[in-house]
């Protein structure tokens, strides 16, 4: 099965800032996203070309707070504010993902654009961990396009065992550090980085 880090998803409360602060450090423009249906959520996204950085807000409180992914971007912004969040591995198909971990299967969707996640409840509760994603037939890669270089790799403090069993023995480029749980840093390209 295929798998690579797909994206990082970066917390904020206002995505505008977040566009230019990211730009300041890497160098590269946001694009825009939409609102994700029945989430409460609304992005921005900045392709890298091979893996992309999401910039995730809440746009309606209630339907966040009913939602897996919108109520742990709520905590986030209010127990820490902006920051690295999260990060997602794109799969050929979550379905064999979802059974090896016992993970329920979801659906995303903005603008028409969907795809099937699996791990996400688990990821918010354990930021150490990736959720995993499969866009829907004909679904773009948002990250297209881009000359940035890609996702070089991805830092997460945690539990570099339970980690590894999470992701059945894939090699991808992630580093564990001692440290809080969760994104700390990622790479772009060859010598670019944004730290939390």
């Amino acid at each position: 099965m295929t798998m690579r880090i797909d994206h990082v998803i970066y917390a904020t409360a206002d995505l505008d800032a977040a566009a230019a602060r990211v730009e300041a450090e890497i160098g590269v423009a946001a694009v825009a996203g939409g609102r994700h249906d029945k989430i409460g959520t609304h992005n921005m996204i900045v392709p890298l070309g091979g893996g992309y950085l999401e910039l995730l807000a809440v746009f309606d409180r209630d339907d966040a707070a009913r939602s897996t992914l919108g109520s742990a971007i709520q905590r986030r912004i209010a127990e820490h504010g902006d920051g690295l969040f999260a990060w997602a591995l794109v799969v050929d198909d979550v379905m064999p993902v979802a059974r090896r971990l016992d993970t329920e299967v979801t659906t995303i969707s903005r603008k028409g654009l969907t795809a099937r996640l699996t791990g996400v409840a688990e990821a918010m509760r354990d930021p150490t961990l990736p959720f995993f994603i499969a866009r829907d037939h004909g679904i773009r890669d948002p990250s297209e396009g881009a000359g940035a270089g890609g996702i070089a790799w991805v830092e997460v403090g945690g539990d570099a065992e339970r980690l590894e069993r999470w992701l059945g023995g894939a090699d991808l480029p992630v580093r564990v550090v001692d440290g809080e749980p969760g994104v700390h840093a990622f790479g772009v390209g060859s010598g670019r980085e944004m730290r939390d």
